[in-house]
C-alpha cells in the first residue's frame, strides 16, 4: 500500500499513497512489557505497536497524513534579480551567477539541483508493516557508500528493530555497556572491551535487552528509571591489546581479560575509569599472576633497544606454552603453508576483529598464555613465576619502520632468569 517507515538518526521518514518521503520526528515508549511507537505526524500523531516478530501494526482502518509531494525542481541557478536559470543559461548568459543562497556562482556546472515540495494531505490505508523483505534505509545507504569510496567494507549491518544508544555504565565496579545500532560493547574498566550482537524485546511478558555473548549472554533489565539491571555476580570480559603490526602495517593483538561485578546500570556520559581485576590475559590453563604465580621461574626481558621513548616501552609481553603458530594450530586455525602466522592473524583481525577466525586466534592465543606483563616506560618488565620448562616469547615492535617479533623458545631454570631483547635477537615480521 506504499506505506515505508525508514528510520535515521535524526527521525523518521514517512511515506504512503502517492506522498513522497517527508521527516518527523518519534518516540517510544515501553507499557505493560510492550513497545508503542508514536510518530508525531499532523493532524493526529501515529500510535503504533512494535511486535518482536520485526512488523509493526497500527489501529485499524485508514489513518489522514499530513505530508508532502514533489512538485518542481530548482537548479540551484539564480540570476541578480533572484529568478532561476537553467544551466544552459546560466553558462551562456554572460551575467553573474548566484546559487540558492545568493552567493556568486563561477562553475554553473558545479551545482546539483534539487526537487521542490509542496504540501499535501492524504488518506492512507491501515498500516501493517513488515522488516522481512523491505530494501537497505537510506541512512544505511549513504553509509556505506561513504565507507567503500574510502576503502573499507560496509561493516556489519544493522539488524531491524528497536536499537539502544549511549553508555550505560556501574562506576563502582567498572562494569558497562555502550551501544551501537550493529551492537553493544561489553566494558570491564577503561581498557577491556569486546563487541556483541543484541536484541531488544518487548513482548507482554517482559522488556530486557539481550546481549549474545556465547560463553556468558547477558539479559538486562529496562527498569522503569531508565536504567538497566544485568544481575549480579562476576563477569568476564574478553578484550585485546595491540601488540605491535605485522608487514602489512595491520595491527596484532593479545588477549587482555578483566572480571567486574554486575551492578545496575544507569546512563553516564563516559566509561567507568577504574574496576574489574585479573592481568593483561586469563589462560583456560592458568595465567601466572602476580598474586597467584603458577611457578618459581621469573623472566626478566630487560629492553636492549635505544630511543626515547623506548620503542618497547608499556608494551605488553606474553609468555605463551607452545610456540605462536603451534598456538593457533592448536586453537583450530590453519595458517596456509608458507605463510607468516604473524602476518596471517593481522590480515585475519584487524578489517574484521569480529570474525569467527580472528575470534578463535584470540581464544587460542589466551588458551596458551602462560604469564603475561606490561613493560615500564623503559622497556624492561619481568614475567610472575612460572613451572620450570620452555615456553615462548609473544614480543613485538616497530623498530626503524621495521616491524620486528620476538618469538623464540626460551627455558626457565627455577629462579630469577633474564632475556635482553635487541634487533639482533630479533626477527623481521613476515
Amino acid at each position: 500500500d506504499n506505506w515505508r517507515l525508514d528510520f535515521i538518526d535524526g527521525g523518521v521518514l514517512v511515506n504512503c499513497a502517492s506522498l513522497s518521503p517527508n521527516q518527523e520526528t518519534y518516540s517510544l515508549s515501553f507499557t505493560n512489557n510492550r513497545a508503542v511507537l508514536t510518530v508525531h505526524t499532523t493532524p493526529k500523531p501515529l500510535v503504533l505497536n512494535v511486535h518482536m516478530d520485526g512488523t509493526i501494526t497500527g489501529p485499524p482502518g485508514p489513518v489522514t497524513i499530513d505530508g508532502v509531494i514533489a512538485s518542481g525542481y530548482d537548479t540551484g541557478l539564480h540570476d541578480a534579480y533572484g529568478n532561476q536559470m537553467s544551466q544552459f543559461q546560466a553558462q551562456n548568459s554572460g551575467q553573474q551567477v548566484f546559487d540558492s543562497g545568493g552567493h556568486p556562482v563561477n562553475n554553473p556546472s558545479a551545482v546539483a539541483g534539487h526537487a521542490t515540495f509542496s504540501g499535501r494531505r492524504a488518506t492512507c490505508p491501515a498500516i501493517n508493516l513488515t522488516s522481512k523483505g523491505a530494501g537497505v534505509g537510506v541512512e544505511t545507504m549513504e553509509t556505506n557508500l561513504l565507507k567503500t569510496a574510502f576503502g573499507g567494507d560496509t561493516g556489519p549491518a544493522t539488524p531491524p528493530g528497536i536499537r539502544m544508544h549511549g553508555i550505560f555504565a556501574a562506576p563502582a565496579t567498572g562494569f558497562s555497556v555502550q551501544f551501537f545500532p550493529e551492537s553493544a560493547i561489553l566494558g570491564c574498566g577503561p581498557d577491556a572491551a569486546r563487541a556483541y550482537p543484541y536484541t531488544v524485546i518487548a513482548d507482554g511478558a517482559k522488556t530486557v535487552v539481550t546481549v549474545s555473548a556465547p560463553d556468558h549472554p547477558l539479559t538486562l533489565a529496562l527498569r522503569g528509571d531508565g536504567s538497566l539491571d544485568p544481575g549480579s555476580g562476576p563477569y568476564q570480559v574478553h578484550g585485546r591489546v595491540i601488540t605491535g603490526q605485522d608487514a602489512n602495517d595491520d595491527f596484532t593483538f593479545a588477549p587482555m581479560e578483566r572480571a567486574c561485578n554486575l551492578a545496575v546500570l544507569v546512563p553516564s556520559k563516559e566509561i567507568p575509569t577504574g574496576g574489574g581485576t585479573a592481568g593483561l590475559a586469563v589462560a583456560s590453563l592458568g595465567l601466572s599472576t602476580p598474586d597467584k604465580p603458577l611457578g618459581n621461574a621469573t623472566l626478566a626481558v630487560v629492553s636492549g633497544l635505544a630511543g626515547s621513548p623506548n620503542p618497547l616501552g608499556n608494551h605488553p609481553y606474553v609468555l605463551l606454552r607452545d610456540s605462536y603458530g603451534n598456538a593457533i594450530a592448536k586453537g583450530g586455525v590453519t595458517v596456509p603453508p608458507g605463510a607468516s602466522p604473524y602476518i596471517f592473524v593481522g590480515q585475519a583481525c584487524a578489517p574484521q576483529p569480529r570474525t569467527a577466525t580472528c575470534q578463535n586466534i584470540l581464544a587460542a592465543i589466551n588458551s596458551s598464555a602462560a604469564s603475561a606483563v606490561r613493560a615500564d616506560p623503559s622497556g624492561n618488565g619481568t614475567f610472575p613465576g612460572v613451572p620450570p620448562g620452555t615456553y615462548y616469547l609473544m614480543i613485538s615492535a616497530r623498530i626503524n619502520n621495521q616491524p620486528l617479533v620476538w618469538g623464540q623458545a626460551v627455558t626457565l631454570h627455577a629462579g630469577a632468569n633474564s632475556i635482553t631483547l635487541t634487533a639482533d635477537n630479533a626477527q623481521p615480521m613476515r
